[in-house]
């Protein structure tokens, strides 16, 4: 029985070689399903070694075409697919150099929707691409793929999600980010011309593939691809169609959301482009102006809905206590939109800190032109400040609001941690800036305090986001940030806040800056110093 299968077997690949003719090879294709298990690695290898991988090739162009004249779909094209998948379901198969030309096809076949075709190119796509030789061979030779999307003109977009994605999955996880990152800037060069310039629902879903695309890579990354091959270009693309839909008030919701969400990866990833005032491209600087200004708004939006909801009850007892996080995580999950917003605007901080700090001095005066031109400059800025300046504010009165309502710092941070953290990443950057709202962020520092010292790896970067702020509270007060350290160390003076500086910190001199100041420079605390005494008397 064996060797009547083995015999089977070696005549499909005699029949599926280079030698043989189309109808001999088309009679190995419908004989190979029947004779050899999909499981069977072994004898698929030995097929595949001698078979004509052109020939599927030439099916699945056929098809192709046939499909996009609007021609009855050839069902050989089914079972060619079919095989591919098969083969594809193989690692040593599925990273052959004869395997990976064929991932343009693939594409193809994958993005037209044919029945009983394009899930079988796609999942053997899927299977390609999840071998670091697929995605190699796409980012080596992107000039074949975006052939491959300008022929299909974006009918399925799960497919170009799906490969985006991979890319920037395999970018994230790879040192060497130099080889590839031509070849990343060209895929997702083309993909956001095309949503810049759709204006039907395909740039819809394109926000989800980009925002797909984006979501892996972080700020090294980003850095790295755009010392290769500049990203201002599809930063500029892609900021210009959130901005289009933006800006489209009779739009759904929804669609707004998504804008933001890809804007706020912009403004992650490149806010040296995302909020460029480069006067070469003045679209840039617009766009980042809308972006920012409708943050701000929708973050102030999204902490409203979450501190109109009615405060709990309070009751004891181990149901009502259910119900009482069930309704805290309703309440909290309303406010998703609020990270979103807040990272735009705290990126947007960081960048025009950074930005005016560079500006040159000016020796000479400016002439009418650009005189006018600086003034209109600042008087933007002035106007974006006092919109981050808003959302700050309602950011802190949202944090008093929580504590309010929980009265447990920590079951704040561990039940949202994404929600502090973003808070805390626009109140940082805000707060080591103007000290006008010192005042009423007090009751939040015992909590920066608690999170700090309790909160594990999110505390380390709260850490971070309130160090600038205690640098600034004490050069507001003219004290040195070096001796108010060796001070707390030694617990010899405390700070008061001079009377002669109208714009000094009100924290200087409070319990809470000095217990938040101890957190932030591992400072023990006078009850840690107690309980390490009891325990050493033990």
């Amino acid at each position: 029985m064996e060797t009547k299968h083995k015999q089977q077997i070696d005549q499909c690949a005699q029949l599926l070689s280079s030698r043989s003719t189309d109808d001999e090879k088309l009679a190995g294709l419908l004989l190979l399903p029947r004779i050899i298990d999909a499981q069977d690695g072994d004898s698929l290898a030995l097929v595949f070694g001698s078979m004509d991988t052109r020939f599927l090739e030439r099916l699945l162009r056929t098809g192709i075409k046939q499909h996009l004249k609007k021609q009855d779909d050839s069902p050989m094209l089914g079972i060619a697919a079919y095989v591919i998948d098969v083969f594809a379901s193989h690692q040593q198969i599925a990273q052959h150099p004869r395997m990976l030309d064929r991932i343009p096809t693939l594409y193809r076949a994958a993005s037209l929707g044919i029945p009983d075709v394009s899930a079988e190119a796609m999942q053997a796509l899927a299977k390609i691409l999840a071998l670091d030789a697929g995605v190699q061979r796409i980012l080596d030779r992107p000039e074949l793929f975006v052939d491959a999307v300008a022929e299909t003109e974006l009918r399925n977009t799960d497919v170009a999600g799906l490969v985006l994605k991979r890319c920037s999955e395999f970018i994230h996880l790879h040192d060497d980010i130099s080889i590839y990152a031509h070849g990343w800037g060209c895929l997702v060069g083309k993909f956001s011309s095309m949503f810049d310039a759709a204006r039907d629902m395909v740039k819809f879903e394109l926000m989800s593939v980009l925002a797909s695309c984006l979501e892996p890579l972080d700020s090294d990354d980003a850095a790295g691809i755009d010392a290769v091959d500049s990203c201002v270009r599809v930063v500029s693309a892609i900021s210009s169609g959130c901005a289009w839909i933006l800006s489209q008030k009779s739009e759904p919701t929804k669609y707004t959301d998504q804008a933001l969400v890809l804007y706020s990866h912009l403004a992650r990833l490149w806010p040296s482009h995302a909020y460029s005032r480069d006067p070469s491209y003045p679209d840039l600087t617009k766009n980042s102006e809308l972006a920012l200004r409708l943050a701000c708004i929708e973050g102030q939006a999204s902490l409203d809905s979450m501190m109109i909801c009615a405060p709990s009850d309070k009751k004891t007892g181990k149901m009502a206590l259910e119900q009482e996080a069930k309704k805290e995580k309703e309440r909290l999950r309303l406010g998703w939109k609020y990270p979103v917003c807040a990272e735009i605007a705290s990126g947007w901080l960081e960048w025009i800190g950074r930005w005016l700090d560079e500006q040159p001095d000016q020796i000479e005066p400016a002439n009418g032109a650009k005189q006018q031109q600086e003034e209109e400059q600042e008087q933007m800025i002035y106007k974006l400040m006092s919109e981050v300046q808003k959302l700050s504010e309602a950011s802190v009165g949202f944090l008093c609001d929580w504590k309010d309502r929980t009265r447990d710092d920590l079951r704040m941070l561990n039940s949202a941690p994404e929600l502090v953290l973003s808070a805390m990443h626009l109140l940082g950057a805000w707060l080591a800036t103007d000290p006008k709202l010192h005042k009423p962020a007090i009751p939040i520092l015992p909590m920066c305090a608690t999170w700090i010292l309790q909160g594990g790896n999110d505390g380390a970067v709260i850490k971070e986001y309130m160090r600038p702020c205690i640098s600034f509270a004490l050069d507001t007060c003219d004290v040195s940030e070096m001796h108010y350290v060796d001070d707390l160390k030694t617990r010899e003076s405390r700070y008061a806040k001079p009377k002669t500086l109208e714009f000094a910190s009100p924290w200087v001199g409070s319990i809470e800056f000095d217990d938040l100041s101890r957190a932030v420079y591992n400072i023990p605390s006078d009850e840690d110093i107690l309980r390490a005494r009891q325990n050493q008397a033990r």
